[in-house]
């Protein structure tokens, strides 16, 4: 609510296209992270599996699932349908950590779009003589974004 609110109180957009182009930035953004954290985690098991210096079994695919899952198998014995479980289990949260860090830098590219659209405001005034009431509201709208900016970081 409170973000909602202080959204309300920025000026507006110029244009369509300085709408949308905040809205294209995060898009883009979450795409290249996605697809670089996919790619890492390709990588880094195709790495595993190739430079497996300590096999735990002959079979390159069935010594990595054993040693991803491991903790797995400490409890249970050994099942290509537990390794692969284990194995999807992992992918899951691995990209459960990338969409928190994506969507915590979403969230600082948000709070951040905000000054700047106060600041794109401020200099479409700079050279005309503006009353004490527009500089007023100006620095009590930076004022809401930055308690803003602290309120997330915060939570």
């Amino acid at each position: 609510r409170h973000w909602a609110a202080v959204e309300r109180r920025l000026p507006g957009y110029t244009c369509c296209l300085q709408r949308a182009r905040p809205a294209r930035r995060l898009k883009l953004v979450a795409f290249v992270l996605l697809v670089v954290s996919l790619m890492e985690h390709l990588l880094s098991i195709i790495s595993v599996v190739y430079y497996d210096f300590c096999p735990r079994r002959s079979d390159p695919v069935e010594s990595y699932l054993l040693g991803t899952s491991a903790q797995l198998f400490e409890v249970f014995p050994y099942s290509n349908w537990l390794a692969w479980l284990g194995k999807i289990q992992n992918v899951l949260l691995t990209f459960g950590w990338s969409y928190m860090d994506i969507f915590l830098m979403m969230l600082g590219m948000g709070l951040s779009e905000m000054l700047a659209r106060l600041n794109r405001s401020l200099e479409q005034q700079v050279l005309q003589p503006m009353p004490e009431a527009y500089w007023t509201w100006s620095r009590t709208l930076y004022r809401s974004i930055v308690e803003l900016i602290r309120e997330v970081d915060d939570a």
